[in-house]
């Protein structure tokens, strides 16, 4: 059995590029995998010389294309940070809306409100087991109930002030508690 010539695979050729080499339209396109009119409108925009006989300057093409690319980049960067601002400008504009229309409070308003109202019901609620009655013990028993229930309290009014803060539901326990 006689063996069959074995063909070498094709060596791939460099050549240098001398800048004057000329490129079809369609032949452009396919290199930068784009559409011919694409490649019109670069050419329109000024990244790709203009064509001559429908032949374009292949190192040109390659170089403006890149420059249309790089150039739509930092557009797209730009536009992205515009974007960021206005949304954040937005953002400002609502929320000082929302504390106008009193729908929006600042935290330590709140807690310092809430904070005055415990301690002036404390101090009224201090003198209410004196001015029920005179048993010493039972005085004491009452305190005792009254200082839990202000404990308890403040505890919660120091969870639901920590939820608030961090973006949590405050009320969101009580309803599990509710069950």
């Amino acid at each position: 059995m006689a063996k069959k010539p074995t063909v070498a695979p094709p060596t791939p050729r460099a050549f240098a590029l001398t800048g004057e080499e000329m490129i079809s339209a369609s032949g452009a396109a396919s290199l930068l995998g784009i559409t011919t009119q694409w490649l019109r409108q670069l050419a329109a925009n000024g990244y790709v010389p203009a064509a001559v006989k429908g032949k374009y300057p292949l190192v040109e093409v390659v170089q403006g294309y890149v420059r249309s690319l790089k150039d739509e980049e930092r557009r797209s960067t730009k536009s992205a940070a515009d974007n960021g601002l206005k949304a954040a400008r937005q953002r400002e504009v609502e929320l000082r809306i929302a504390k106008e229309e009193g729908r929006l409070v600042e935290m330590d308003d709140v807690e310092a409100v809430s904070s005055s109202i415990l301690a002036t019901l404390r101090a009224e609620l201090a003198g209410l087991p004196a001015s029920v009655t005179r048993d010493v013990k039972l005085r004491e028993e009452i305190e005792k109930g009254l200082n839990g229930a202000f404990a308890r309290s403040q505890n919660k009014f120091r969870e639901a002030s920590e939820a608030l803060r961090s973006g949590r539901d405050p009320l969101g326990t009580d309803r599990e508690d509710d069950a």
